[in-house]
């Protein structure tokens, strides 16, 4: 084997980290966000978060949508600007 090929290996195995890398840092992504908001089902939305990445992504915006979704105990402002 060539000095090129043993390239070629060091970046297939670097590209293949970094997929997992992105990977577990996407399927990850709703879960902190739910225990950073400090979310009442922080835990359904980390489950819900692998789960979705898993079986293909298509409802994973809607968990990310949950995680970042208004807790019951948050304060809401109604005022709009009245004094």
């Amino acid at each position: 084997m060539t000095g090129l090929d043993y390239a070629a290996l060091g970046m297939l195995a670097f590209m293949g980290a970094l997929a997992i890398g992105v990977i577990v840092f996407i399927g990850g992504w709703p879960g902190r966000v739910a225990a950073k908001r400090n979310h009442p089902y922080r835990s359904a939305v980390t489950v819900g978060g692998w789960i979705t990445l898993i079986a293909g992504g298509v409802f994973f915006p809607l968990v990310l949508i949950w995680a970042y979704a208004g807790t019951p105990d948050a304060e809401i402002n109604t005022s709009e600007g009245s004094a």
